[in-house]
C-alpha cells in the first residue's frame, strides 16, 4: 500500500516536471510566430508602397513617352513636307537648266548666221564705196563746163552722196525710202529732160553725163536691193537684240567707277582737251581706245552722252579718203554732216570728230585741233 503511494507520488512528481518542461518551448514558439507575423506585415507594407511608387513612375514615363512620340511624329511630317518641296525645286531647276542650254545653242547658231550676213554686207558696202570713188574721180575730170551744168552735176553728186549715206546707214522706214526713191526717179527724169535741152555741149561731156546717168540708175537698182536686205537685217537685228538681252541677263557685266555702261561697253568723257593722237594715247593708258561706233543705237546714245565737240576713233591718215576705225575696220555706218568729209585747209583733215552743233553728226578735222574725247572699252565680267 505504501509502495503504491510512493509510486503514485513518484509518478506525480515526474508528470509535474514534464509539464514544466513543455511550457517553455511553447512560449518561445509563440514569440517567434509573432515576430514573423510583424516582419511579414512590414514586408507587405513595403511591397504595397513599392507597388504604388512603381505605378506612378510608369504612368509618368508613359505620359513623357507619348509627348516625345507626338513631337517626333510632327518633326517627321515637317521633314517629309520640306523634302517634297526641295524635290519640286530641284525638278524646276533641272527644267530651267535644260531651257537655258537650248537658248544658248540657239544664240550660238543665230550669232554665226549674223556674222556671215555682216561679212556679206561689209563686202557690198566696200564695193559701193569703190564705185563712189570712181564716180568722184570721173566727176573731178570734168573741166571748163558751163556754170549751169556744173551746178546741176554738183546737185547730182550731192544726191548720190545722200543715197550712199542713206544706203550705208540702213536708217529710216521702208515707206520713207520708197518715197525717196520715187522722188529720185522724178529728179532723174527732170535732169535727163534738162540735160537733153542743153545744146552745143561737148561730146565728151555728153558721154560722161550719160555714163553717170547709167551709174545712177544702177545705184538706184542697188539701193532697192539693199532696201530689201535692210528689212531682212532689221528683222534679224530685232531677233538678235532679244537674244542679246537674254544673254545679258545670264551674263552680268559692269564698268569701273566713273565710266558709263551701254550695251557691253564702257564709256568715259575726258576732262581735258588735246590733239587726236594725244586723245588716243590717253584712252590706251586707261586700257581702252577712242570710241568706235558700230550701230544706230550707239550713235543715239553718244549723242546724249556729251554736249561738246569730241574726237572719235575715225581717221584716214594712212590713206586719203579711206576712213578706218582705230580697231582697223573700214567705215560702213556713216553719220557725216552734209558736205562732209571735205578735207579742206592746209594739210587736209584726216581725223573724225562728233560735232555737237550739228546734232552730233560727224565732221573731218585737222588732227592737231584741241578737242575733248570719248574713250571706250569692254565691260568686265562680274
Amino acid at each position: 500500500m505504501e509502495s503504491m503511494y510512493v509510486s503514485v507520488e513518484n509518478d506525480e512528481s515526474v508528470h509535474s516536471k514534464s509539464s514544466a518542461y513543455q511550457t517553455g518551448p511553447r512560449i518561445f514558439h509563440r514569440a517567434v510566430v509573432l515576430c514573423l507575423g510583424l516582419l511579414s506585415l512590414c514586408l507587405l507594407t513595403g511591397l504595397i508602397s513599392l507597388g504604388v511608387h512603381y505605378r506612378n513612375s510608369v504612368r509618368d514615363a508613359a505620359a513623357e513617352l507619348s509627348t516625345i512620340k507626338a513631337n517626333m511624329t510632327e518633326l517627321l511630317q515637317d521633314s517629309e513636307t520640306e523634302l517634297s518641296s526641295l524635290t519640286a525645286e530641284r525638278d524646276q531647276l533641272d527644267a530651267r537648266l535644260s531651257s537655258l542650254i537650248k537658248e544658248k545653242d540657239q544664240l550660238n547658231v543665230r550669232l554665226s548666221s549674223f556674222t556671215a550676213e555682216k561679212k556679206l554686207q561689209d563686202a557690198n558696202i566696200s564695193s559701193l564705196t569703190k564705185e563712189k570713188d570712181q564716180l568722184n574721180s570721173r566727176l573731178s575730170s570734168v573741166d571748163g563746163e558751163k556754170d549751169q551744168l556744173n551746178s546741176r552735176l554738183s546737185s547730182l553728186i550731192k544726191e548720190k552722196d545722200q543715197l550712199n549715206a542713206r544706203l550705208s546707214s540702213v536708217d529710216g522706214e521702208k515707206d520713207q525710202l520708197n518715197s525717196r526713191l520715187s522722188s529720185l526717179i522724178k529728179e532723174k527724169d527732170q535732169l535727163n529732160a534738162r540735160l537733153s535741152s542743153v545744146d552745143g555741149e561737148k561730146d565728151q561731156l555728153n558721154s560722161r553725163l550719160s555714163s553717170m546717168t547709167r551709174e545712177r540708175d544702177q545705184l538706184n537698182v542697188r539701193l532697192s536691193s539693199s532696201t530689201a536686205e535692210r528689212d531682212q537685217l532689221n528683222a534679224r537685228l530685232i531677233e538678235m537684240t532679244k537674244d542679246r538681252d537674254r544673254l545679258e541677263s545670264l551674263t552680268r557685266k559692269s564698268c569701273p567707277a566713273g565710266w558709263t555702261m551701254f550695251g557691253w561697253s564702257c564709256y568715259i568723257l575726258s576732262s581735258r582737251s588735246g590733239a587726236w593722237t594725244n586723245a588716243r594715247r590717253d584712252c590706251q593708258n586707261k586700257g581702252a581706245d577712242l570710241v568706235v561706233i558700230n550701230s544706230v543705237e550707239e550713235q543715239k546714245f553718244l549723242s546724249g552722252f556729251s554736249n561738246v565737240d569730241t574726237w572719235i576713233g575715225l581717221s584716214d591718215s594712212s590713206e586719203e579718203g579711206k576712213w578706218k576705225w582705230v580697231d582697223g575696220t573700214l567705215l560702213s555706218l556713216m553719220y557725216w554732216n552734209e558736205g562732209e568729209p571735205n578735207n579742206i585747209g592746209m594739210g587736209g583733215e584726216d581725223c573724225g570728230e562728233m560735232a555737237a552743233d550739228t546734232g552730233h553728226k560727224w565732221n573731218d578735222l585737222h588732227c592737231d585741233q584741241s578737242l575733248r574725247w570719248i574713250c571706250e572699252k569692254s565691260a568686265q565680267q562680274l
